[in-house]
Order: C-alpha cells, then sequence, then structure tokens
C-alpha cells in the first residue's frame, strides 16, 4: 500500500508539473488582427492545407482571462485533444474567426475581446460577464468537410442582410423548437437570449458580421 501511495504521489507530482500556464514571456513569429480578434502566431506550421469552414479540426487548446491569465478551461482536462467542426457556431465568435485558415502544427495566440466572447451575461461557470479571454491553441489534424449552409440566408427572408426579431421568429417556429417552448412568453425570452449574445451593438437586429452562425464568406458575397 505504501508503495503505491508513493507511486501514485510522483504520478501526481508529475502531472502537475506539465500543467499549461500562461507564458507572458512567448516568443511571437507575427501578430495581426482578424475582425477585432489579435492574432500572435507562436509557431509556424506545415500549410500544405489549411482550414475552412466546415472541417473537422482536432487541436490542443487553453484558455485564460485576460485580466487575471487564470485557466478556466483546457484540452488537458480531458487528457486529449480535443475535435470540434469550424465554421459550424459551436464555438464562441472569437475562435471561429481566430482558428481560420490556420494549418497542422500551427501555434497561435489568440486575444478575444468580450463582445466575440460571453458577451455581457459570461458563461455560467468560470468566465464573469464582461470578460476578455485569451486562447493559445494548436492545431494537431485538419480533416477536410463540407461548408455548412449558410443558416443566416435563410433566417433573412428579406435579403436586407440583417436578421430582425420578427425572422429569428419565424426561423425558430420553422424549426420546431417552437413545441419544446411553452408559449409565446417562452418564445420571447429565448429571443431575448438570442438577441442579448448576437446584436453586439444593441440596435435590434443581427447584422451579417454579429451573426455567429453558418453563413455566406466574404468572397461569397461577391
Amino acid at each position: 500500500m505504501i508503495r503505491v501511495s508513493i507511486f501514485a504521489s510522483c504520478l501526481v507530482v508529475v502531472a502537475l508539473a506539465h500543467v499549461y500556464k500562461y507564458d507572458p514571456d512567448v516568443s511571437v513569429v507575427m501578430k495581426y488582427d482578424m475582425q477585432g480578434v489579435q492574432v500572435e502566431v507562436l509557431k509556424r506550421g506545415e500549410c500544405d492545407k489549411k482550414c475552412d469552414p466546415g472541417d473537422m479540426l482536432t487541436a490542443e487548446f487553453h484558455g485564460f482571462l485576460a485580466e487575471t491569465k487564470e485557466r478556466f478551461e483546457s484540452s488537458e482536462d480531458h487528457q486529449k485533444p480535443s475535435s470540434f467542426k469550424l465554421g459550424h457556431g459551436y464555438m464562441i465568435k472569437g475562435l471561429e474567426i481566430g482558428l481560420q485558415n490556420m494549418c497542422v502544427g500551427e501555434i497561435r495566440r489568440l486575444h478575444i475581446p468580450a463582445p466575440l466572447a460571453y458577451g455581457k451575461i459570461g458563461d455560467g461557470k468560470n468566465v464573469h460577464p464582461g470578460a476578455d479571454l485569451i486562447y493559445d491553441v494548436e492545431i494537431i489534424n485538419i480533416q477536410k468537410g463540407k461548408r455548412p449552409p449558410n443558416i443566416f440566408a435563410k433566417i433573412d427572408l428579406n435579403h436586407d442582410k440583417m436578421i430582425s426579431r420578427d425572422e429569428m421568429e419565424n426561423f425558430i417556429l420553422g424549426t420546431g423548437r417552437a413545441v419544446t417552448l411553452r408559449g409565446q412568453s417562452e418564445i420571447n425570452s429565448v429571443l431575448d437570449e438570442i438577441f442579448k449574445l448576437e446584436d453586439l451593438n444593441h440596435d435590434g437586429v443581427i447584422e451579417m458580421h454579429e451573426f455567429s452562425g453558418p453563413k455566406a464568406s466574404k468572397h461569397d458575397e461577391l
């Protein structure tokens, strides 16, 4: 029992020694802005192929609160790289933007302002309202996939490149989501939550650049 306990203690020490921490002195190869996300390239990758919307990415990632540099989530928590689809709106906007065109082996540090993260409401767990975030991300593998459907265009019925509250409600009703909602008051609550997250300038409509779900690329718009 004593030997097992000593061995287990050694494993814990080794594991703690390898916990990824924020390094303020890391060398930066280049830096630039991507639609409000400040990107720092920490390591160039093998760019025989770059990731596009619809691709399945496998990555090591580590998220930090910008103010305190406290780590609030990491692929290390699952003891293996994480896999996710790019461009489907499954991640916060800042990650959807900042991961575009990455290569296998590339490492980026993404400085994500609160409006492109969890905004004024936080994540209800470790990210407080109004928190700016930092992510260190390394792409391990890219599996090419199909570009996601243009959901923005399906919601934008009058094609003015803005989504009104009525258009969003029509979309929710059309998907059958309303079946799980208890009356108009609950539908209104869902709409309030969507617009709180998506309507960044609070003008009552969701413009294309604000929309975090699948939409046309700039190339498709031309």
